[in-house]
C-alpha cells in the first residue's frame, strides 16, 4: 500500500482511465448530433468540432484529473463541488485494489495501441516509399507555374503525401486524359493539402480515432477526410469557377471508378476517388449563412461532457467499490 503524493498520482491516473472510457461513451452519443449537422457550419467550425470530438477522451481525462486533484486551486466555495463528485481515499493506493488492476490493463492497452499505430504507419510508409522510388517520378510544372512530380504510371491518380515535406504526385495515366486547366485545378487542390499539412494531421487524427470502436473510428476518419477535401476544393475556387472545379472532380471520378477503395486514408490525400458527390454538392451549394442553433447546441454538448464525466466517474467509483475493495 502507498500513501502520500505517489498514491495521489496513481489514484488520479485511475481517475483518468475511468474518465477516458466515459469520454469514449460520451462521444458515441454526442457525435450522432454533431456529425449529422456538421455540414450546416463553416469549415473552421467543422474542423474545431471534429478535433474536439476525436480528442474528447483525452481532455475529459485531463479535466477530471484537475477536478479530483487535492492540489487544485478553487476560486469559489468548493463545498458544492465536493458533494457533486469526490474521491474519498485519494491519499491511499493499494496494489490489490481495482484501481491497480485498472491501471495495469490500461497501460497494456495503451502500449499495444501505440505499437500497433507505429507499426501500421511504418508499414504503409515503407510500402508507399518503395512504390514511389520504383516509379522514378520526374519534376514537372503546370501552365500556371505550379510544380509537381509526374509518375510514369497508367493508373489515373493524383495525391499528396509526406509528413514534414509533403509532395504532389500526378500519374501519366491521369495527365494524358485531362486538359491543362483541369491539371491546374488538380495541382492547386493538392497544393492546398501541402499548405495545410493534411497528410501529417490526418495521421494524428487517425491515431486519436484509433481508440474508438471501429464504427465510430471509421465515421470520424471519413468525416475528417471529407472535410479536408472540401477545404482544398474551396481553396481552388479562389482562382477557378466552382463549376469548373466540380466538373474536374466528376471527370476524374469517372476515370478512377475502377480503382480499389481500400487505400490509405491516413497519410495520403487523393484528388477524387472518394466522396465526389458530397464535394460536388458543396461546390454547387456553398453555405452562406451557417446554422447558429447547430453551433450553440454542439458547443453546449461539448462543454457539458467533462462535467458529466466527473459525476459519472464518482458514481462508477462508488458502484465498483460496493463489490470490490479500494
Amino acid at each position: 500500500m502507498l500513501v502520500g503524493d505517489i498514491a495521489i498520482a496513481l489514484n488520479l491516473l485511475s481517475v483518468a482511465v475511468l474518465a477516458f472510457g466515459i469520454g469514449i461513451a460520451s462521444v458515441a452519443v454526442v457525435s450522432r448530433f454533431v456529425l449529422s449537422n456538421l455540414k450546416k457550419t463553416h469549415f473552421s467550425t467543422q474542423i474545431f468540432l471534429l478535433w474536439s470530438l476525436v480528442s474528447a477522451p483525452w481532455w475529459i481525462a485531463i479535466f477530471c484529473i484537475g477536478y479530483f486533484s487535492p492540489y487544485k486551486i478553487s476560486f469559489v466555495n468548493s463545498t458544492w463541488f465536493e458533494e457533486f463528485a469526490h474521491w474519498h481515499h485519494i491519499y491511499i493506493f493499494s496494489f490489490s485494489s481495482w484501481h491497480s488492476i485498472t491501471l495495469f490493463l490500461a497501460t497494456i492497452y495503451l502500449v499495444w495501441r501505440v505499437i500497433k499505430t507505429i507499426f501500421d504507419r511504418t508499414k504503409q510508409s515503407v510500402a508507399l516509399s518503395n512504390l514511389l522510388s520504383f516509379t522514378h517520378a520526374q519534376n514537372a510544372i503546370t501552365t500556371n507555374g505550379n510544380q509537381y512530380l509526374l509518375m510514369p504510371v497508367k493508373i489515373p491518380v493524383a495525391f499528396t503525401t509526406g509528413f514534414l515535406s509533403p509532395k504532389i504526385y500526378v500519374s501519366t495515366g491521369l495527365q494524358r486524359q485531362i486538359n491543362d486547366e483541369q491539371l491546374n485545378i488538380i495541382v492547386n487542390h493538392e497544393l492546398a493539402h501541402v499548405t495545410a499539412r493534411d497528410p501529417l494531421f490526418k495521421v494524428l487524427f487517425t491515431a486519436l480515432a484509433s481508440f474508438y470502436p471501429s464504427r465510430i473510428k471509421q465515421t470520424l476518419i471519413e468525416q475528417y477526410v471529407l472535410l479536408t477535401e472540401k477545404i482544398a476544393d474551396y481553396e481552388v475556387t479562389k482562382e477557378y469557377d466552382n463549376l469548373d472545379v466540380a466538373q474536374t472532380l466528376i471527370d476524374v471520378a469517372r476515370l478512377q471508378k475502377a480503382l480499389p477503395t481500400d487505400y490509405d486514408q491516413a497519410s495520403v490525400s487523393y484528388f477524387g476517388h472518394d466522396h465526389t458527390s458530397l464535394r460536388v454538392e458543396r461546390l454547387l451549394n456553398p453555405i452562406n449563412k451557417p446554422s447558429l442553433s447547430t453551433i450553440i447546441v454542439a458547443l453546449a454538448l461539448l462543454a457539458t461532457m467533462p462535467v458529466l464525466a466527473a459525476s459519472t466517474v464518482d458514481s462508477f467509483h462508488h458502484i465498483i467499490e460496493t463489490f470490490f475493495i479500494h
